[in-house]
């Protein structure tokens, strides 16, 4: 379960209580009447129905399929009998591409209706359907769903375009008619919505009030400079042959085609959270133009095509399984920090990160609220950058805003990866006046040393042993990395120590882990160095 889902969760349960779509930021205490416009409340309703009475993994399989289900409709309408090899290698670049977003998120039905819209308009492009007066009430439900309602005017209007081009000699016709009236009847249908003419055009400035950057609205450019997205690879190479095969067929091409490819190009390249997009809306270019040059190819050739594609398939099965983890359930998160915090029966005032702020409040809510959840757009730009931030940054400014907000538990996601939180964490773990109380390979919690709180302290305060704990009970690979970066940022040189030798028991040839023990045991002039450097010299030199 992704942190954000369990507010959606939360929020569509509020709405069918209430009847009503909430208009402020109910569940933080540091801006509780920040205005907050909701377009996805539809999905919150449909994804906490199915969550009550199926539970997560019927969630799941319903998110998953209606991917399925979009990328099914654009596949099988590209498919014919001589272009299966070229589809398929298409099919494979771009799958990595949509593999950047699988978390279950109300953008799932943007993906759905995305494909529809694409279909349709090609199909009306062709001669006329009365399925063209399908798309005004999609419209109106994607507008109450995903705030990508947009994308499916700007389509709509493409293929606008596209057909006055082509028939501008003769656009005093019934098709040209319709198309503008169902045209017209999507753009109207955007104003259907909660927050009305408010909400129709707040895709075009959602992102002006955010004072906190987040990845998924970064362009290309900077991810690949910070992480080496894989991602990223296929992305370029999926664009680069797209436009490959688009110049090469350019007589056989349709302006919409080019329409389409430049604009989900360039969203995509601004933000990487646009990446699906840019796979539901340049798929049908792609693939025509690719078959177009394929049918050029000697039979010889093709076979070539074959075997390559049947190697793609074989070398992106396990490449993809070990990018991905597959199956039913969810992934712990903060979960069980939050079982610790209403187990003990702590109380708030609660200070928290932003990774988690939205889980804390699914969870919480309406007993505790968060200082921060997931949603930069619903708090001032000024609070991330003259509150949030620095008091991260300076733990005297921590202390001031202490003492206005009277701080009883800070709740940190140690996994929060940004300057400011490794600064946090390193200044937080030494402060007498905060004591730790739990930690796992997600969560670290702190509790105020004060009146209120001195008699759990005594039970709740963890020592040396307690931590030792910790570390024994923790078995995965990917748990005990978390937990050796956090001790790496608080400089904990023992709990390190104990880490990385866990993780050789584990991995007994691994030349990276004996690598880093040997530099932590040289650091503490440990008599174990000399039987470690046997062992690596052995091993990898």
């Amino acid at each position: 379960m992704t942190q954000d889902l369990g507010r959606h969760f939360l929020l569509g349960d509020i709405i069918l209580k209430t009847w009503n779509v909430p208009k402020t930021n109910l569940f933080s205490y540091t801006y509780p009447d920040f205005p907050f416009i909701n377009l996805h409340w539809l999905s919150e309703v449909v994804f906490y129905l199915i969550f009550k009475f199926i539970g997560f993994n019927g969630l799941l399989i319903f998110s998953t399929l209606i991917v399925v289900v979009a990328f099914a409709l654009l596949y099988f309408k590209a498919l014919k009998k001589d272009n299966a090899i070229p589809l398929s290698i298409i099919s494979v670049f771009y799958l990595r591409v949509l593999f950047e977003r699988t978390d279950i998120r109300p953008e799932i039905f943007s993906f759905l209706f995305l494909s529809i819209f694409i279909l349709v308009l090609y199909k009306f492009r062709k001669s006329f359907t009365k399925w063209i007066f399908i798309l005004p009430l999609l419209g109106l439900i994607w507008v109450n769903t995903h705030i990508y309602f947009m994308v499916g005017v700007a389509t709509f209007g493409m293929f606008l375009i596209d057909h006055l081009i082509v028939n501008w000699h003769k656009l005093k016709t019934k098709k040209t008619f319709f198309l503008f009236i169902a045209f017209f009847l999507t753009c109207i249908a955007t104003l259907f919505n909660p927050n009305g003419i408010t909400g129709a055009y707040y895709p075009f400035i959602f992102n002006k009030n955010y004072g906190y950057a987040i990845e998924e609205n970064q362009n290309i450019i900077f991810l690949w400079q910070l992480f080496r997205k894989e991602t990223i690879i296929y992305f370029t190479a999926s664009v680069i042959s797209l436009f490959i095969f688009l110049s090469l067929n350019f007589r056989k091409t349709k302006p919409v085609d080019w329409f389409l490819s430049i604009f989900f190009t360039a969203v995509s390249i601004f933000a990487i959270r646009n990446f699906p997009l840019f796979v539901f809306g340049t798929f049908i270019p792609f693939a025509n133009t690719a078959a177009l040059s394929f049918k050029k190819l000697s039979p010889n050739l093709k076979r070539v095509f074959l075997i390559f594609v049947l190697f793609l398939f074989l070398w992106q099965i396990p490449k993809t399984y070990s990018l991905f983890e597959f199956g039913f359930g969810t992934e712990k998160g903060a979960e069980k920090a939050v079982d610790f915090f209403v187990e003990k029966d702590l109380k708030g005032p609660i200070f928290n990160n932003f990774d988690i702020g939205s889980y804390l409040g699914y969870r919480l809510y309406p007993k505790e609220r968060v200082f921060v959840d997931g949603r930069p757009g619903e708090y001032p730009a000024s609070f991330f950058q003259n509150t949030y931030i620095p008091m991260q940054q300076d733990l005297e400014t921590f202390k001031k805003v202490e003492q206005r907000y009277n701080f009883n538990v800070i709740m940190f996601s140690h996994t929060d990866q940004t300057p400011w939180a490794i600064n946090f964490l390193n200044s937080i773990s030494k402060e007498k006046t905060w004591k730790m109380v739990y930690l796992d390979s997600f969560m670290i919690m702190f509790l105020k040393e004060n009146e209120q709180n001195n008699l759990i302290l005594k039970t709740l305060t963890m020592n040396n042993k307690d931590v030792q704990k910790v570390i024994d009970t923790t078995s995965s690979e990917k748990e005990l990395t978390r937990l050796l970066l956090f001790f790496k940022k608080t400089g904990m040189l023992n709990e390190e120590i104990l880490i990385n030798q866990k993780l050789i028991a584990n991995n007994p040839n691994s030349c990276v882990y004996l690598s880093n023990l040997l530099t932590l045991l040289s650091v503490k002039q440990d008599p174990a160095l000399f039987a470690y450097s046997s062992r690596f010299n052995n091993l990898c030199k």
